[in-house]
């Protein structure tokens, strides 16, 4: 099965540069988890589904209807 979702290709993209899978998280260096989960809560955060940055005009930040 083809999966369609762009997030999801990118997060499976950046997984396998990390060389991280569902296999090996137990064994993975500490900070490549720690970037990992950085790339996916900043996609998150830029869906306007967790907190992100806060700044006006962030990028992160979630767009205000109407505009």
């Amino acid at each position: 099965m083809a999966v369609q979702d762009p997030l999801a290709l990118h997060l499976a993209r950046r997984a396998r540069n990390l060389a991280l899978d569902a296999l090996n998280v137990e064994d993975a260096d500490p900070e490549t988890l720690r970037d990992f989960a950085r790339a996916v809560l900043l996609e998150l955060a830029a869906l306007g589904l967790v907190r992100g940055g806060e700044e006006v005009g962030c990028w992160t930040a979630p767009r205000v209807p109407g505009h």
